[in-house]
């Protein structure tokens, strides 16, 4: 029997202060200082934000055949209110070494390590954007809260405004995990083998309120818990590990594959978080709702072209047409052709659907590496299969909506009247087509899967008798390459892509996946010298 007890304690504190002054009017324009300014403001603030937190845990092993461990975590954070600040969350885990077992006796001569492990946890998460969520927060600026009470003209009174809502009722988000594995070795440690599966639920999201605009568009919003998320997923892991004279190698391979789904957003099963893109007014390009998984790209399902005139007649109203009587079909042709889903005759906002998800159906991944004599060499592949990227990009190069130069797509690929259009993917050029790219649609929709050579090593050891007159004990010399191959078939800058920001509060995990833009991984090339003396 072996015990192991700890106990612990930690604690985090940050502070943010702010100081701005700004000036307006300026007697000497070439000196823009802050005393030369005829009218001078200055605002300032202050947040302190801390987590307290009291750990335990019991590790316990009996023959080293049967493994138990136990975790209890009470957090304690300042963003909430002091009558639900506090979370508890407990973890326990199992382990069986099945290979120690007297049954396992005649698998002596080439399993090495056979273990079964059920494991089952809480985590907590109180980030958020807002450091004192439930406060209401009130604030003071010059240019829009003070007021001349007096009629004189001549100074003001500090005023103060409603700055944040605050919410008392908003308490931890939780994380519960269930997984199952399986790990193996065999034959000396050649080769290895494991397995996990997984259930992992989170609870009480902290998502920022969707007030109406009567709350006001300026006032902050505060952090609720909306709702329900869960994953299912599996992860598999092989090795293989070996020599053989001068040659030695190990090879690494993961695959894994998770699937994402909200149960539940709000008591309404038809609510939904939508997020926007750029430069689509009023449309959102993801939608987060019941049944879905998260961030899922949202839109109108390009179903073809107008061919004709007739086409056009007989074919439910097209998009931005309202009655019949308005309909010119001579200038429908050539247009893309939206899918009616609800059949009631026309196209509009009711007609959008899915069209998108960002999350792939498997992860791949090989870590490989070699050596022979003095040289060694390693390389890493990642690979993402089944993941979608939404194009934001096309919404500049493929269409006529904003100045700038186009791609080579708008020039050889778009519909042309009596031209064989089995290739063509963009509409009829026309100049006054204000609708065709405007709204988000399964046009900007790609596959986003890809396979890249994120990082190969090739390296030298000089032999340490060449070294012993310079006094250094180890001296080697490599080249590196890093994003040096990509293979994929997204036409964006880099498939890769996910987020376009990731900030703190941003809402980044609702857009996740629109590609507007953002700074491509870099090719790097380094060469470098290891020595010690």
């Amino acid at each position: 029997h072996h015990f192991n007890l700890v106990a612990g304690q930690t604690y985090e504190e940050e502070n943010t202060d702010l100081l701005t002054g700004w000036g307006v009017n300026f007697t000497e324009p070439y000196f823009l200082q802050l005393q030369n300014a005829a009218n001078t403001y200055a605002e300032s603030f202050e947040y302190k934000h801390t987590i307290l937190s009291y750990i335990g845990r019991i590790n316990y092993n009996y023959d080293d055949r049967y493994l138990f461990s136990a975790t209890v975590r009470r957090d304690g954070s300042s963003r909430l209110s002091k009558n639900i600040r506090w979370g508890t969350f407990p973890s326990v885990s199992l382990g069986w070494r099945i290979s120690e077992e007297s049954f396992m006796e005649n698998t002596k001569d080439w399993l090495d390590d056979l273990k079964l492990r059920v494991g089952y946890g809480q985590t907590g998460n109180s980030e958020m954007s807002r450091k004192t969520n439930y406060a209401f927060e009130y604030a003071t600026k010059p240019t829009n809260t003070n007021y001349d009470l007096g009629a004189s003209n001549s100074g003001s009174m500090v005023g103060f405004r409603l700055d944040k809502y605050g919410n008392e009722d908003t308490k931890w988000e939780a994380t519960e995990m269930t997984n199952v594995g399986l790990d193996a070795s065999f034959l000396n440690g050649k080769f290895g083998l494991g397995f996990e599966w997984y259930y992992k639920k989170t609870s009480d999201m902290l998502i920022e309120a969707a007030y109406s605009g009567l709350a006001g568009s300026e006032i902050g919003k505060p952090y609720l818990n909306y709702g329900d998320m869960k994953n299912t997923g599996w992860d598999l892991t092989f090795n293989y590990r070996d020599s053989k004279g001068d040659w030695g190698w190990d090879i690494g391979v993961n695959a894994s594959a998770y699937k994402n789904e909200v149960l539940k957003l709000s008591n309404t099963d038809d609510f939904f978080i939508g997020k926007a893109g750029a430069r689509f007014e009023g449309e959102h390009v993801t939608r987060t709702t019941k049944g879905q998984p998260i961030s899922s790209f949202f839109g109108y399902n390009i179903i073809g072209f107008y061919e004709s005139a007739d086409d056009v007649k007989n074919s439910p109203l097209p998009y931005g047409i309202s009655s019949k009587e308005e309909l010119k079909p001579e200038q429908m042709v050539g247009k893309f052709k939206f899918e009616d889903r609800n059949g009631d005759g026309k196209v509009n906002g009711e007609d959008r659907t899915f069209i998108g998800s960002p999350h792939p159906d498997l992860i791949l991944s090989l870590n490989a590496s070699a050596t022979w004599k003095n040289w060694d060499f390693t390389m890493f592949w990642y690979s993402t299969i089944g993941n979608d990227i939404f194009n934001n990009t096309k919404y500049f190069t493929d269409f006529p909506l904003f100045g700038g130069n186009r791609s080579t797509r708008m020039r050889d690929l778009s519909w042309r009247p009596g031209a064989d259009n089995s290739k063509a993917i963009l509409p009829i050029l026309d100049s006054k087509d204000s609708w065709s790219g405007a709204v988000p649609s399964s046009y900007y929709v790609e596959d986003g899967s890809f396979l890249r050579l994120k990082n190969v090593v090739l390296g030298y050891t000089f032999p340490k008798s060449l070294l012993q007159k310079a006094t250094i004990s180890n001296l080697r010399v490599y080249i590196q390459a890093e994003n040096l191959l990509t293979i994929s078939g997204y036409s964006g800058l880099d498939p890769e892509f996910t987020n376009a920001d990731v900030g703190e509060g941003n809402g980044a995990d609702l857009r996740r996946g629109i590609d507007m833009g953002g700074w491509p991984t870099t090719l790097r090339l380094l060469f470098g010298v290891n020595f010690a003396f």
